[in-house]
């Protein structure tokens, strides 16, 4: 298949943050009050369906807490706060097998971009802290704070499809969480999971080679663009 641009998620992707997660959920909780204290299983549980940066959220839907708006935006705000804090105090480092596929994607002359739906000071955080000012040269689009809940058309992987000038069948998003790879199917990209959750997924140090995405014949997350390449053959 040919790819011009590579869509990469940052959770699980290109930096390992379960534990920072983790440890910024249960602070959170602390702080609010609530009795809820999550291990690893849990986070993920969340993270399936919600995806990391607000996998909080799953925590209070059936609680008195949901119907208190401002309260359930500072618990937000202070697992945001509390996240930010860890990874400006220990920036960590970039997955190998991640920096790997870059490294080759650039070489064949693919475009790399960033679009996540962590809070853009978290992601500028994380960026800079690995890559200091070579962020600006690798990667063509960074986008922080993203919304994958909007109509397909006018989502945050058109927006950045089309000031790229790139189709959406020659792009291909690496995500963890199902909110960003939904949003990315619907755009018409293809997608692949690599959560450390679920069944059916591609482990990160199974999946990440430029060279086996460039070989792919089907979207490992998405079965209907399996079933429309299969038809067409």
């Amino acid at each position: 298949m040919s790819i011009d641009v590579i869509f990469l998620g940052l959770d699980g992707v290109l930096f390992d943050t379960e534990a920072l997660h983790l440890a910024a959920c249960n602070a959170a909780f602390a702080n609010a009050g609530l009795s809820v204290r999550w291990t690893l299983p849990a986070l993920r549980s969340a993270a399936a369906t919600h995806g990391y940066a607000r996998a909080i959220g799953s925590a209070i839907a059936g609680e008195p807490l949901s119907r208190d708006k401002a309260r359930v935006a500072e618990l937000f705000a202070d697992k945001h706060r509390q996240f930010h804090q860890a990874i400006s105090a220990r920036p960590p480092k970039a997955l190998p097998a991640a920096l790997a596929l870059i490294d080759d994607a650039l070489n064949d002359g693919c475009k790399i971009c960033v679009l996540t739906d962590l809070p853009a000071p978290a992601t500028s955080a994380l960026l800079s802290g690995c890559f200091d000012a070579d962020v600006n040269s690798l990667f063509a689009v960074v986008t922080g704070g993203a919304n994958f809940d909007g109509p397909a058309g006018t989502g945050p992987y058109a927006r950045a499809l089309n000031a790229m000038s790139v189709s959406p069948q020659d792009a291909i998003a690496i995500d963890t969480a199902v909110p960003g790879l939904r949003a990315a199917e619907e755009a018409g990209l293809w997608t692949v999971s690599v959560a450390p959750y679920g069944n059916d997924v591609v482990r990160p140090r199974q999946f990440i080679t430029y060279d086996a995405l460039r070989e792919l014949r089907s979207s490992p997350y998405t079965p209907d663009q399996r079933a429309k390449h299969e038809l067409a053959a």
